[in-house]
């Protein structure tokens, strides 16, 4: 039997990387994101 593979929960990932705030164009019509933090990515973790 293949062994599964679980997707942490976002809500459990700390939330360490600063963001500026920076102009975006979405939907449409420019908006100005507020500076925050957000989760670091989890796309450097290969499991071949």
């Amino acid at each position: 039997m293949a062994s599964r593979q679980y997707r942490r929960s976002p809500a459990n990932r700390v939330k360490s990387v600063y963001v500026r705030r920076y102009p975006r164009f979405r939907f449409g019509r420019w908006e100005n994101v507020t500076d925050h933090f957000r989760s670091p990515p989890g796309q450097l973790s290969f499991d071949f």
